[in-house]
């Protein structure tokens, strides 16, 4: 798998994202984290895709 990497302010950007995603219901930071791992996870196996 190709790895992926993040720049600091990328990874801001994320915890921000999960820090609002919390503030608005309880549970649904993990929901985006979920997502987000997905995400992540279809580009390491299909990077040419993106």
């Amino acid at each position: 798998m190709t790895p992926i990497v993040f720049i600091k302010e990328a990874l801001f950007d994320v915890e921000e994202i999960v820090l609002w995603y919390e503030e608005q219901r309880q549970g649904l930071s993990y929901d985006f984290e979920l997502c987000l791992e997905v995400g992540i996870n279809e580009i390491q196996r299909n990077p040419a895709a993106f």
